[in-house]
């Protein structure tokens, strides 16, 4: 007999398990930042980023040079087949009107940081949930728009923590999104934004 775990508890649980070492951990973190997404999945055009996205985190220190954070965030892009032209019966056609996906998520991530300093800088992966809403289009379209669903993903990415004053820090991050929507999407995002450890 086989028992089916929902993914959602699986989730849950690895996020408690690697939150367990919080209350040892010497050094805790919480930021913010604000960027621009670029839907890398059909090209790798660096002049296509636009706003908005954003995210915040909670995370601490686990070793030295190791932190795990918790983050959420919401990332804004056009539909997969926004402006796509699709054929219809009897050889006509129709072009799909342009409307953008919000995609909120939430990440389970590990940053390994080196050249401490003013200027620390590190790498980090992690997996997490994905939820696409597609944008409401004009009524015969909505066979044709991305489904609303939640699904798993993995991020990867560099970041840099400029050191301000005290445990106030600017924070810079460049992030790579691989979200296992139906239609796979593959997102850039580069990020500003600020970071206090205390």
């Amino acid at each position: 007999m086989t028992v089916s775990v929902p993914r959602r508890v699986i989730f849950l649980s690895a996020i408690v398990l690697s939150f367990g070492p919080l209350a040892l951990a010497q050094q805790f973190e919480i930021g913010a930042t604000y960027g621009w997404v670029n839907d890398v999945t059909h090209d790798w055009n660096l002049g296509s980023f636009q706003a908005p996205n954003w995210e915040g985190w909670a995370g601490a220190r686990i070793e030295e040079g190791a932190v795990t954070r918790l983050t959420f965030g919401s990332l804004r892009i056009p539909g997969s087949n926004a402006g796509a032209v699709i054929p219809q019966g009897g050889g006509s056609s129709v072009v799909m009107p342009s409307y953008t996906d919000q995609i909120g998520f939430a990440t389970l991530d590990v940053s390994y940081l080196f050249l401490q300093g003013p200027m620390t800088c590190g790498v980090f992966a992690g997996i997490g949930g994905y939820k696409t809403s597609p944008q409401d289009v004009p009524p015969g379209f909505t066979a044709y728009e991305d489904p609303r669903q939640t699904v798993f993903g993995w991020n990867a990415g560099v970041e840099g923590y400029l050191h301000l004053y005290r445990g106030l820090a600017g924070v810079g991050r460049l992030t790579f999104h691989d979200v296992f929507t139906q239609t796979r999407r593959y997102l850039l995002v580069a990020s500003v934004g600020a970071a206090y450890r205390f």
